[in-house]
């Protein structure tokens, strides 16, 4: 009995890093996958089409395998939800990537455990030690860095800063997410959320038909994968991994999605990382690895 339920829990860590495998694999695709939708679309509407596809997916899943009804009390907290980690992430995101290369947007993204622990300290009360608290510090001159070397060591623009704003949008969600720890299995969990936040998204529908006739193959490929693989595959497999790991644990292995990110960025789209990006992912990822080191 002992074994089987040694075995029973090997088999469940296994299929849980697997799942995150699967999560890095597709994040990091995307930022290499808006780049080339943005070369005919707007980021708003690239939001919209890949969470439409995503949301069609979720919805087959869902009359395949049954979704929970959610409680009246409980759609608010869904559209908050929907709200920070697909309409205004999202949304922020595919702006700032118009000005910022994959690689970095890929690692800006990153600063997400950051934020977490920042907003789990000052919106929770949630203690920040001191070792903590340097990490963060070395994480943000990291993200300086990268938003700055990113075209040549320049001053800062606002694109990066949207990157960084729709990061912390993400860390909003995880955050809620684990707060509202919601009666729901996984599948139900993202139904809801990548339904209500793409309701929002539906403003920008009016011309979107004219823009997917104008638009190249490449664009529209990007878009289809974009919304099947790092949309409605990752969110599931995410939401099964926070059900089941610890919220901090969990995040801290997003950290590999840069260097998935910048090897597609490099093998498809000719991308070549300045050292300043370099050097401020390196400081990013490597506070984030000293924060949890005993994890």
């Amino acid at each position: 009995m002992h074994h089987l339920s040694i075995s029973f829990l090997n088999h469940q860590q296994l299929k849980l890093y697997f799942y995150i495998a699967l999560v890095v694999m597709c994040w990091g695709y995307s930022p290499v996958g808006v780049h080339t939708a943005l070369l005919s679309y707007s980021p708003e509407h690239i939001a919209l089409l890949r969470f439409v596809i995503a949301s069609a997916v979720l919805g087959m899943i869902a009359m395949q395998k049954g979704v929970i009804v959610p409680r009246i009390q409980d759609l608010p907290l869904f559209l908050i939800l929907g709200l920070f980690s697909v309409t205004l992430h999202h949304v922020l995101i595919n702006t700032g990537q118009q000005y910022v290369t994959a690689t970095a947007s890929s690692i800006l993204s990153q600063s997400i455990p950051l934020f977490t622990l920042m907003i789990s300290a000052f919106v929770f009360k949630d203690k920040i030690s001191l070792k903590q608290s340097i990490c963060i510090l070395v994480g943000f001159i990291g993200a300086t860095l990268v938003v700055s070397g990113d075209r040549g060591l320049i001053l800062p623009n606002v694109h990066s800063v949207l990157i960084l704003l729709a990061a912390m949008c993400w860390a909003i969600y995880f955050v809620l997410y684990k707060k509202f720890d919601l009666p729901y299995d996984s599948i139900s969990m993202m139904c809801y959320v990548v339904w209500f936040g793409t309701l929002p998204l539906l403003f920008y529908s009016p011309d979107v038909l004219v823009q997917i006739q104008q638009a190249t193959w490449q664009a529209n490929l990007a878009v289809l994968l974009l919304g099947l693989f790092p949309s409605a595959l990752a969110y599931i497999l995410w939401g099964y991994v926070l059900k089941h790991m610890p919220l901090m644990q969990a995040s801290n292995y997003l950290y590999c999605t840069p260097l998935v990110a910048m090897t597609i960025a490099i093998l498809f789209l000719g991308e070549r990382p300045s050292i300043y990006v370099l050097m401020g992912g390196v400081m990013i990822v490597g506070s984030i690895g000293w924060m949890n080191w005993k994890r």
